[in-house]
């Protein structure tokens, strides 16, 4: 800013203010640190997910029990037969509301384990309901079917993940699969 001339008034309301670099720089820090929170106020879905740790959205299932997906299985029967299942596909949806969309494109059957087993067609299965997030773990409680009971589900969020452990049923007998989701923002 240059000097005023000489003879030239001062305006009462004019001020300099002179501040250090780090100064500056805290300033700074403090005023963009704040900006995601104040651009979030202003709407009010994302608002609620940065104040709860999980960002919402589409997730996609990208490992089964720590293999890449399409990922499939054989779980032994009775002699010379065996479940066997196929993921193609895992898509968790999670709405600002606290309502939830998981769809599962997979494929099962029961397979004479001397032969090559026939791929069955595939089939969409659909879970819907509201979540819970506590920070690092999600909680989803799925509307129930008619006649049937509703089973909590539990998920960990580790960093920007979500690893979620579901057991289905392979016959009588119950089989664990863990699913690492990761946020996909180009799906719906």
């Amino acid at each position: 800013m240059a000097p005023p001339a000489t003879g030239a008034a001062l305006s009462p309301f004019a001020a300099v203010h002179t501040h250090s670099p780090l100064r500056r720089r805290a300033a700074a820090a403090l005023v963009l640190g704040a900006l995601p929170l104040l651009i979030a106020a202003h709407r009010p879905g994302e608002a609620r997910a940065l104040r709860a740790g999980i960002t919402t959205g589409s997730y996609v299932a990208v490992l089964a029990n720590g293999q890449k997906l399409p990922w499939s299985t054989q779980v032994p029967a009775v002699k010379g037969l065996a479940h066997w299942a196929r993921l193609d596909l895992a898509v968790l949806r999670l709405n600002p509301n606290g309502r939830y969309t998981l769809s599962y494109r997979y494929a099962q059957e029961v397979v004479d384990t001397r032969v090559r087993p026939q791929m069955p067609p595939a089939r969409d299965e659909i879970s819907v309901g509201r979540y819970a997030d506590r920070g690092r773990t999600l909680t989803f409680v799925p509307t129930p079917s008619p006649g049937k009971e509703s089973r909590t589900v539990t998920a960990q969020v580790v960093g920007a993940d979500i690893f979620l452990d579901k057991t289905v049923f392979v016959g009588e007998r119950p089989f664990r699969v863990r699913l690492l989701f990761r946020r996909d923002p180009s799906l719906w």
